[in-house]
């Protein structure tokens, strides 16, 4: 089979593109709204010392910049081109904001990011992918009961039901991303369809999800990653975790530290090509104030790993109503945009930017860019380099999720 074409809307900071990438497919062009997310995309892919080329066939008619997916679906002239595309694409990836569906936010039926899955709806019509592969959180399927909107039950069964109007048979599945090797409890949904012409009758839309299970043992073991016991938190973090201190290099006012010789496979893995004494990116310490630091070290005396009682939270006047101390032998609990709502296992501090980049399995030489943090309702509209990460699809999940695609459009071609 030839290398197969995939369009990403909704990139972000590109974890779909980079888990594709190295499962060998090649992308055509990505779409991301956020200057800062855009900015990481092309730092990591499309300019000219960037550790990934995956956009080498870019089209001359789009320019490489950040855009909303209303400017691309407003312009007739570009709609012309995405109709022009038909018959070329395999593949149309990505995964809307979704904060509007998310068990861990408001969850608002009418939050306007709600109709974004839409938009996602309407290219796949101009372009008519091979397949679909879409990304979003598991709350997705469950239906608005506190905040309601206009669709009656669950979001989810009535985007099946769209893409069965647009052609295409769809299945779905809430996948774990600790099961491939993301060192997280990381449960998202994923919808898989196909187009309907290309079923014969011998496969099924849904053995897409046996597949990737089937070819989970081989893909952990290739990476030499166990397939019982999911990567841990200290088996992320270990070689990040030195104790000197020097200046950040992107924020000289602020302190990072360079690495220690990784000792677990996972951390080599990240690290892989980076040697020891280098710092690494986007690792910057935030500062915090005495009172904010023996809050941290009372809770490594007198608390146990996980989400702290809000009661010590309110004791101590915290301005979150979310606290996580990690465990060092587990999985992390899910990764959020919020890095603030994490407390290293064995510092008193919260992690870092690139400590939320290793739970989410981004390798090291992956690198940043924008401001690392935004407060207050710019959140809402900027995304900062711990936003990037947290709305990220880990690139082992995503890796292995192209694989799983190879594999099905192969068996479907024989």
């Amino acid at each position: 089979m030839t290398n197969l074409v995939c369009i990403d809307i909704f990139a972000g900071a590109g974890g779909l593109a980079l888990g594709f990438h190295k499962a060998n497919i090649m992308g055509l062009f990505a779409i991301e709204k956020d200057p800062m997310a855009f900015e990481t995309l092309s730092a990591n892919f499309l300019e000219d010392n960037a550790p990934y080329h995956n956009f080498s066939q870019w089209p001359e008619w789009l320019q490489k910049k950040s855009f909303d997916i209303n400017e691309i679906l407003g312009n007739l002239v570009l709609r012309r081109h995405l109709l022009d595309l038909q018959g070329k694409i395999d593949i149309v990836c990505g995964g809307p904001p979704c904060q509007g569906f998310s068990v861990g936010g408001m969850r608002d039926g009418n939050d306007s990011r709600n109709n974004l899955p839409i938009k996602y709806l309407e290219f796949v019509s101009l372009v008519k992918p091979r397949v679909i592969i879409f990304e979003n959180v598991d709350g997705m399927a469950r239906p608005f009961l506190s905040k309601p909107s206009s669709f009656k039950g669950a979001f989810l069964d009535w985007l099946v039901n769209k893409l069965g109007e647009l052609g295409y048979v769809a299945a779905y599945k809430i996948i774990d991303a600790s099961k491939f090797g993301v060192p997280q409890i990381r449960k998202r949904l994923i919808i898989f369809g196909v187009q309907k012409e290309l079923l014969d009758g011998s496969k099924t839309v849904s053995e897409f999800f046996d597949l990737m299970e089937e070819l989970r043992p081989e893909f952990l073991k290739e990476k030499g990653l166990s397939l019982e016991h999911p990567v841990t938190v200290f088996e992320a973090l270990e070689d990040l975790n030195n104790a000197n201190r020097i200046p950040c290099p992107d924020s000289s006012k602020f302190l990072s530290t360079t690495y220690k010789t990784p000792q677990s496979v996972f951390s080599a893995l990240m690290r892989t090509g980076i040697p020891d004494l280098t710092v690494p990116d986007s690792h910057r310490f935030s500062f915090h104030g005495n009172k904010t630091i023996e809050f941290y070290k009372m809770v490594h005396e007198k608390q146990m790993y996980g989400r702290l009682p809000k009661s010590v939270l309110i004791e101590y006047g915290t301005k979150k109503d979310k606290k996580v101390l990690l465990d060092p032998g587990m999985p992390a609990s899910t990764i959020t945009t919020h890095p603030d709502e994490f407390v290293h296992y064995s510092e008193p501090r919260i992690i870092t930017v690139r400590e939320m980049a290793r739970l989410q399995s981004f390798p090291d030489n992956f690198v940043f860019r924008g401001r690392y943090t935004i407060n207050g309702p710019r959140r809402r509209f900027d995304v900062a380099r711990c936003s990037q990460v947290g709305n990220a699809v880990p690139p082992m999940l995503a890796e292995a999720i192209g694989r799983t695609v190879k594999k099905y459009l192969n068996l479907l071609s024989r």
